[in-house]
C-alpha cells in the first residue's frame, strides 16, 4: 500500500476523495479503491523543500527503472477550449504543476501530489520520463536509486513549454494566468544555452 503524506495543509490542493485530515497534517491512504484516483506507485512524503517551496520526498527506498508516478484517469486532460473554461486561479493552478504530453497534444494536470515535484537539471535530476508513450501508458521512472528521504527532483526541460512554436496556444496561456512559472521554464533553457 502506498502512503502519501502531505506535512503541511495546502489550500491549493482540492483532491478530496481520500483526504482526511490528523491534527492538520493532511494524509493520503492509498486502498484498493482509492489506488486508482492517484498517479503515484510508491510511498511519498510532501513537505518544505530547500529547493523551492513545497517538495515530494521518497517515503521509501526507490530502485532505478521504478515507475514512480503513472497516469491514470482521474486526472483531467485538456486542450486550449478546456482550459479557458476554467477559472483564472484554476489554470494557474493547471499550468503550474501540469504538463504538455506532446504526442497527443492534450495538456494534463492533477493535485495527486505530483505538482510538488521541483525541477533540477540533468544529471541531478532523480525520475522523469524517458521516452514518450501513448497517454494511458504515461510515467515518470525513477532514473536512479532513490534513498528514503530524498527529495524527488525532475528536469523539465524534457516535457515543457520550450519546444513548441512561439505562438502554440500553451505559450499564450502560460504568459497570461502563469507568468513566474513560464519566466522559470524559460530560465532554464537560457542556462542550458549558456554552459
Amino acid at each position: 500500500m502506498a502512503v502519501l503524506t502531505l506535512f503541511e495543509p495546502c489550500k491549493s490542493h482540492q483532491f478530496a476523495a481520500s483526504r482526511r485530515e490528523c491534527a492538520g497534517v493532511w494524509r493520503f491512504k492509498r486502498r484498493n479503491v482509492v489506488e486508482t484516483l492517484m498517479g503515484w506507485t510508491v510511498d511519498v512524503a510532501f513537505r518544505p523543500s530547500g529547493t523551492h517551496g513545497m517538495g515530494a520526498f521518497a517515503a521509501q527506498d526507490i530502485a532505478a527503472g521504478t515507475k514512480v508516478w503513472v497516469f491514470d484517469k482521474s486526472m483531467s486532460v485538456g486542450e486550449y477550449r478546456d482550459l479557458v473554461k476554467l477559472t483564472p486561479a484554476q489554470i494557474h493552478f493547471a499550468l503550474h504543476g501540469g504538463y504538455l504530453h506532446h504526442p497527443s497534444g492534450k495538456f494534463v494536470w492533477y493535485d495527486d501530489g505530483m505538482q510538488y515535484v521541483n525541477h533540477a537539471d540533468f544529471p541531478a535530476a532523480n525520475i522523469g520520463i524517458t521516452e514518450w508513450t501513448a497517454l494511458e501508458d504515461d510515467n515518470c521512472t525513477a532514473l536512479r536509486d532513490i534513498a528514503a528521504g530524498e527529495e524527488l527532483l525532475e528536469d523539465y526541460q524534457f516535457w515543457s513549454v520550450l519546444s513548441l512554436s512561439h505562438d502554440h496556444w500553451l505559450r499564450r496561456l502560460y504568459t497570461e494566468f502563469c507568468p513566474e512559472h513560464y519566466a522559470f521554464l524559460m530560465d532554464i533553457e537560457k542556462r542550458r544555452k549558456a554552459a
